[in-house]
């Protein structure tokens, strides 16, 4: 999963969960072109997620869409 989509499935979680502590969940830019999670909860307390990325060794290809993998039915 690309970063991108992997930072907004994070963030669709974390406003989805219903959890009774978080207030928020935005964005904060990193730098000109990364944006990452900032969580704020009810007490005031803000919580900054790195999400980092690795890529294979030959790289992604940014030019082609991204290769969707998902998994098969389970076999025994």
């Amino acid at each position: 999963m690309w970063r991108d989509r992997f930072v907004e499935h994070v963030r669709t979680l974390l406003s989805e969960c219903g959890h009774p502590d978080i207030a928020s969940v935005d964005t904060y830019q990193v730098d000109g072109s990364v944006s990452d999670l900032q969580i704020t909860c009810t007490d005031g307390r803000v919580i900054k997620l790195n999400i980092v990325r690795t890529s294979p060794p030959s790289g992604d290809n940014y030019s082609q869409p991204e290769p969707i993998v998902v998994k098969g039915p389970a076999t025994q």
